[in-house]
């Protein structure tokens, strides 16, 4: 073999090598469209977003930024090695009902397609549902009043039901379950004694591992 011939074929095998290395490579496990879940409403969400580095040299992370003042994300890692993973800390303050989407834009070190845009959709919910949302009704003096409500679990785990009870000596309250999986109902038995000709103005109270809900009960007691 000539010498010309070997620097040809070191100069093929050199350009080979260089066509077939990559570089650093993010990769958001999921995609860069992230569906988060279900979270109750006004209560702040801690998501991790996942990703690795598919290159073949070292990922830097250089900087994650929210398109929003709402929200907020930080890298696990700045330098990933190749095959590396690392992960993404979301935050959001919880403020929206129904689907929200957030933005982050991550930028790495990449050659080409150095900025990535993250768009994580949450479905902010109630975490219980009542029915009614409240009782109004009329009544007389020495009479019982006797409603039903239900309360239901919309979140996807389960609610405690701690402690129910009224604001008001008169309404007593029972409950058929104290722990709902997600998507059950609870049903309340609300009786309602009317002992004097005043108009009663209460709540039933439910304190739950999700917070306290209210509700309200307008009774317009009438004259004999």
């Amino acid at each position: 073999m000539t010498i010309i011939k070997l620097l040809f074929l070191n100069v093929l095998l050199f350009a080979s090598i260089l066509f077939a290395q990559t570089g650093p490579v993010l990769t958001i496990d999921g995609g860069e469209n992230i569906n988060a879940g279900s979270f109750p409403k006004d209560k702040e969400v801690n998501f991790n977003i996942s990703f690795k580095n598919s290159g073949d040299s070292d990922l830097k992370v250089i900087s994650v930024v929210p398109t929003c003042g709402c929200s907020s994300a930080l890298a696990s890692d700045s330098i990933l090695k190749p095959g590396d993973a690392g992960s993404i800390k979301f935050t959001f303050n919880g403020h929206g009902f129904g689907n929200v989407t957030k933005n982050l834009i991550v930028n790495t070190n990449e050659s080409a397609n150095n900025y990535h845009t993250l768009h994580i959709t949450m479905n902010m919910i109630e975490p219980v549902a009542l029915n009614p949302q409240s009782i109004i009704s009329e009544g007389k003096v020495g009479e019982d009043i006797n409603k039903t409500a239900t309360i239901t679990n919309s979140q996807d785990k389960p609610l405690d039901i701690s402690e129910i009870t009224s604001n008001s000596p008169v309404i007593k309250v029972t409950s058929d379950k104290m722990t709902l999986n997600s998507g059950e109902a609870a049903s309340l038995n609300i009786n309602i004694k009317i002992y004097q000709d005043s108009a009663i103005n209460a709540a039933v109270i439910i304190k739950t591992s999700e917070g306290e809900y209210q509700i309200p009960i307008l009774i317009d007691v009438k004259a004999k």
